[in-house]
């Protein structure tokens, strides 16, 4: 499945428990000897109360992520057409997400308030995460905002023009930000729309990322670019919308796709 080009290779795993190594992940991820996808979902039964299912998020490097938007709609639209329902709570690490059908295909996540506070980004040291002490090339002074996984988000005046492969590194791997972190290179077309490109941990660069789209609109709110409650982010796959009430909970409505189905072989399924 895919979100505006973020692809997933997703497994049920709820009847038959699957556990995948580090190897298998980076296996099933692998665009030229597996299945290919930026990351790897599985399903299971939820721990949490109140929660329909659980999805857990690998990255291709086979770490788990706390949260990914366009994967949760992604899942969301699958279990919805599964139950004929017309909404569910995901359980995630990130935390519980509530979603609803919008249209045939779309999808809106309804998210809790992103935390600012440099111990939930988390920073090595207190700082400023309106405006770290960071650069590199153009990208200098990111916001930094945790929305159920860490972002910094860095303006410039056009998107495109910047080598993002080059210049975003330094920043996901600065010793302040201990455990990395999602690097949005954002642009302000107009008070309602944000052109925005997303260097992924563990170092990729995607069509789209939800958490990414929903970080840029609140790091732009909160440094006075945009007085905007409802902006649209352009990416490279695509718009997502993103609506931010008054106590900063965020509603992200954006499209899914299914690409294909199948079945893993035997001995990737044996974890």
């Amino acid at each position: 499945m895919h979100g505006l080009g973020n692809d997933f290779v997703v497994v049920d795993g709820r009847a038959e428990p699957f556990r995948p190594t580090h190897e298998q992940i980076r296996w099933i991820c692998d665009r030229h000897i597996g299945v290919g996808g930026d990351q790897l979902l599985v399903i299971e039964p939820p721990s949490a109360a109140g929660a329909d299912a659980r999805m857990r998020i690998y990255n291709v490097d086979g770490a788990e992520a706390e949260t990914c938007l366009n994967a949760t709609r992604c899942v969301a639209w699958l279990l919805l057409q599964e139950s004929g329902a017309g909404r569910l709570r995901l359980e995630t690490l990130g935390g519980l997400i509530d979603a609803a059908r919008f249209g045939e295909r779309d999808i809106a996540l309804g998210l809790p308030a992103p935390r600012w506070d440099w111990q939930s980004i988390p920073l090595a040291s207190e700082a400023d995460t309106l405006a770290l002490d960071m650069a590199s090339g153009p990208l200098v002074q990111p916001t930094a905002v945790n929305v159920g996984n860490p972002h910094v988000v860095c303006f410039v005046g056009n998107r495109d023009e910047v080598d993002v492969p080059r210049w975003a590194p330094a920043i996901q791997n600065h010793p302040m930000l201990w455990e990395g972190a999602n690097v949005g290179v954002a642009a302000m077309a107009a008070p309602d729309l944000i052109r925005l490109v997303v260097w992924e941990r563990p170092g990729i660069l995607t069509r789209a990322c939800g958490s990414g789209a929903c970080a840029a609109v609140l790091a732009a709110r909160r440094r006075g670019l945009t007085q905007e409650s409802l902006v649209k982010v352009d990416m490279p796959g695509g718009c997502l919308r993103v609506e931010v009430h008054g106590d900063e909970s965020v509603t992200l409505i954006g499209p899914t796709a299914v690409a294909f189905s199948g079945r893993l072989p035997a001995d990737v399924k044996a974890a």
